[in-house]
């Protein structure tokens, strides 16, 4: 790690060296070496549009998910593909439950401590010019940890007092957590919500599923994250199938938006996604196509044709969420990064 701040000062130097460089026209291009301020002048809609932010992130292996494998997976993830800003994943899976009752044991408020000594350390060693962001995942994607996609649901009809208990004890250790990453000086969040997909339509749950254990937890999360913070990354997970609804997210906090690449059997463009909630997006790539199985070439292509076609402006170039293999397709991630800055 010792040698880690010279290789981040290269690494945003280069930035500017290279808008100095290849400028075509007698045109002065100003792009921030501080990735924060390039982030900052990207919310405020200032950010000189040859530079296209850039955000991609994956699940890390066993002995990446807590302590310092964590945090070296998270920052040679950011060193190698050079994206704007380094996301910190959730790993610490809840206690598996294997019969929920009103009395079933639960999980301290503090939890998630692991998790929040990582974010502490990412953010000591490179907080202070990129922003770190945690994933907040939503409490039904954390009580599915337990439980598993197929058996969580059945138990929300079956024994709702007992769901609900675990859902607010839930809710408190992810409230722990946002809590204590903003004392230790984080101003970003990755908020994550689930649940909305079709396949929970018919859930007997008296008002609705969705409008009963999803939207009062996630706007109570996202509410927290929210407040007192510069960044916010609002993703509408479609993990658990197709979704045919993105309204009913209108309302819900986060200052950029990433939602699935389908909605409804059609394809969502990141031009409609902007226009629909008024916000920056951040997408383009499947997640479970060519990012992690094309040549660099192919994405560095892929990557410009995303860019024509989307919001100028208005847009950052990831995937519709977390990538395979992180650590394995950083020449990938860097063809995408690179050519979004410009390069």
């Amino acid at each position: 790690m010792k040698n880690f701040k010279s290789l981040l000062a290269l690494l945003l130097m280069g930035v500017v060296l290279f808008a100095a460089a290849c400028t075509c026209k007698p045109v002065a291009v100003s792009i921030p070496a501080d990735k924060k301020e390039i982030i900052d002048r990207f919310l405020a809609g200032t950010l000189d549009t040859s530079y296209v932010p850039a955000f991609f992130f994956g699940h890390f292996g066993n002995n990446q998910k807590v302590g310092e494998g964590a945090v070296q997976a998270s920052i040679n993830l950011f060193l190698q593909g050079g994206a704007d800003m380094v996301k910190i994943q959730t790993e610490q899976p809840m206690p598996h439950i294997d019969e929920l009752t009103m009395e079933t044991p639960l999980v301290p408020e503090d939890y998630y401590r692991p998790t929040l000594e990582v974010v502490k350390e990412v953010h000591r060693l490179i907080g202070k010019d990129v922003y770190v962001v945690p994933t907040i995942l939503s409490t039904y994607q954390v009580a599915r940890q337990g439980m598993g996609d197929d058996r969580l649901p059945g138990f929300a009809v079956e024994k709702p007092e007992a769901f609900k208990r675990m859902f607010d004890n839930y809710t408190q250790a992810i409230l722990w957590f946002i809590r204590e990453c903003k004392a230790a000086g984080i101003e970003a969040f990755f908020t994550a919500t689930q649940g909305g997909e079709m396949k929970f339509y018919d859930l007997p749950v008296p008002g609705g599923f969705f409008e009963t254990f999803i939207r009062p937890y996630d706007m109570k999360v996202m509410t927290a994250a929210n407040e007192g913070t510069k960044v916010t990354i609002l993703h509408i997970c479609d993990w658990e199938g197709p979704m045919d609804d993105l309204t009913r997210y209108l309302d819900y906090p986060g200052k950029i938006v990433n939602v699935p690449l389908n909605i409804d059997g059609k394809p969502q463009l990141m031009t409609e996604t902007c226009k629909m909630f008024g916000r920056p997006v951040l997408g383009g790539f499947d997640r479970k196509k060519e990012i992690g199985t094309a040549s660099p070439e192919k994405i560095a292509e892929m990557t410009r044709e995303i860019i024509a076609n989307g919001p100028r402006g208005k847009m950052m170039i990831g995937a519709d969420c977390s990538v395979p293999n992180p650590l394995r397709i950083t020449d990938n991630i860097h063809a995408a990064v690179s050519t979004a800055h410009g390069r």
